[in-house]
């Protein structure tokens, strides 16, 4: 498993763009979004290009950059080999990583584009909650699982026993009560057999 990182204006305008498109959205979820300065909902696409240009400077990327490849390098080995061994499916070779300074601290796209925004302190470990994302992303859509089941669900994996090596101590103040469910069934059935934990989650918000 390897990192590739990229970063450039194109990208930056078009991180913006979506990041107001989706607004409301991360206001609700309770994430905080950049924006570049002066820039509201109704600005067009020349402002906002006009505006990240302003703020842009191609050495803040590069610094981030040489920092996550060099902490990827340190637990790339081990993590991949427990990834392979607890899900049993198929991993990209290939991750590519946005680096930006909009929208909300780090996200995800399929099939291997994970997007980090560079003043976000938590570095790799950011980046290794996003991976997790994307590997267990075809269960979340089967099952229908809720965004705030999911960002426990990624925590829970992350700070588990298998995973101390990463020394994972990011944690949400708020998961929606969803931890009242998702803990017990995690405990009980997460190790064992992936699929049906998330089976498992479907039914207990059905039964509810």
């Amino acid at each position: 498993m390897k990192l590739k990182v990229k970063n450039g204006i194109k990208f930056e305008v078009k991180r913006v763009k979506r990041s107001l498109a989706k607004l409301d959205w991360y206001l609700i979820q309770g994430y905080e979004v950049k924006l570049p300065k002066g820039i509201t909902r109704d600005v067009s696409l020349s402002i906002i290009k006009e505006k990240i240009e302003k703020e842009y400077n191609e050495q803040d990327y590069k610094q981030i950059t040489e920092k996550i490849l060099f902490d990827f390098s340190i637990i790339e080995k081990q993590f991949s080999e427990k990834l392979r061994m607890i899900f049993n499916v198929k991993i990209p070779a290939i991750f590519v990583v946005y680096l930006t300074k909009y929208g909300v601290g780090g996200s995800y796209d399929l099939p291997n584009i994970i997007i980090f925004n560079i003043n976000n302190k938590r570095g790799i470990k950011t980046i290794v909650h996003e991976i997790v994302h994307i590997i267990i992303e075809p269960w979340v859509q089967k099952y229908e699982i809720q965004n705030q089941e999911k960002e426990r669900i990624v925590d829970l994996i992350l700070s588990s026993d298998k995973f101390c090596f990463l020394k994972y101590d990011i944690a949400q103040t708020d998961y929606d009560h969803s931890e009242k469910y998702i803990d017990e069934l995690f405990n009980k059935c997460f190790f064992e057999n992936p699929e049906k934990f998330f089976l498992a989650i479907k039914n207990v918000r059905i039964t509810n």
